[in-house]
């Protein structure tokens, strides 16, 4: 038997050189991409409700009553199968009195567990009566799915009807398509437009006169793309909300970064992470927000609240 001399062998060093740079270049990417988003600089906000299951992907995330005293936005909850095991995702309105923060709908957990799902779509507002309308969601044709209605008040529920009068106030619809320029109608555009230098650079730019109105690159040297992933007018387009993202690759990305800029000035920070806007006229600013991602207690998305001083014109 031999015994083959270990100067002879061929070299290992170049090669697991190689694989520890690139464990160490992944464990990078991984921590620069699933770090969690804690803006510490900027203004906080408040929460607006004591809710953790927000949401997030309805557009608009919110709307109100033609006199802004009551809110209407949707919370998320699963109902579990025991004999199959498999969840069912059930939508409900939620009711809110603005100005007494008194969520009227719905009425407790009991109704999110074992009451109907409606769909986002169909609401619209009764200005005229003061009530809101929904439609039942599910696999039936939409001919098929009842209508429900419930009265602005506070110890409203939810009372099958027919069908909302035809004056019936529908709030204006808004799509994004990742990865993609956004599908915006031209009353939600307003004067914005939005300019991507490059593949690390973003501008929003006044769209009438070029103003620019900010700017973001990149912070991450991986960085191969930043964007404008959501963006909201307050009610006289004077003031703009609106998120950054930030991607690694196609699979990771940095934590978003949200804003708020009025047509001239910088623009101010909104801390922690926010998903989607809605403005309450020109000068409070809702927005469904991370729960955990500031330190406040529970996980979920939630609404938070932004106050900021009157608009000059």
């Amino acid at each position: 038997m031999t015994i083959r001399n270990s100067s002879q062998e061929p070299s290992t060093a170049p090669a697991i050189g190689v694989y520890r740079a690139l464990l160490y270049g992944l464990v990078v990417l991984l921590a620069v991409a699933c770090s969690p988003s804690v803006d510490k600089q900027g203004s906080a906000g408040e929460w607006l409700v004591d809710l953790n299951s927000v949401y997030c992907s309805a557009l608009p995330v919110a709307s109100f009553s033609a006199d802004k005293d009551w809110m209407l936005f949707w919370i998320r909850h699963f109902r579990g199968d025991p004999s199959t095991g498999s969840r069912t995702s059930v939508m409900s309105p939620a009711l809110l009195q603005f100005e007494s923060r008194r969520l009227v709908l719905p009425a407790g957990p009991a109704d999110r567990s074992e009451g109907l799902s409606f769909s986002p779509s169909s609401l619209c507002w009764d200005d005229a009566e003061k009530g809101v309308y929904v439609r039942g969601s599910g696999r039936r044709a939409a001919t098929e799915r009842p209508w429900y209605r419930a009265e602005l008040k506070l110890d409203s529920e939810l009372v099958p009807v027919a069908s909302p009068p035809e004056s019936c106030r529908q709030p204006l619809e808004v799509e994004w398509q990742s990865h993609r320029d956004p599908v915006i109608p031209n009353q939600a555009r307003g004067d914005l437009e939005i300019i991507r230098d490059g593949c690390c650079a973003v501008e929003l730019r006044r769209r009438s006169d070029g103003l620019l109105l900010a700017r973001h690159e990149a912070r991450s040297a991986l960085s191969d793309l930043v964007m404008v992933s959501r963006y909201a007018w307050s009610e006289s387009m004077t003031r703009l909300a609106y998120r950054v993202s930030e991607e690694i690759s196609w699979w990771f990305g940095r934590p978003a970064r949200s804003f708020v800029v009025e047509r001239r000035g910088q623009p101010t920070p909104l801390r922690g992470q926010v998903f989607a806007f809605v403005w309450r006229g020109d000068d409070e600013l809702i927005a469904c927000a991370g729960r955990s991602s500031d330190g406040s207690d529970g996980r979920g998305t939630s609404l938070k609240l932004w106050r900021f001083e009157t608009a000059h014109h």
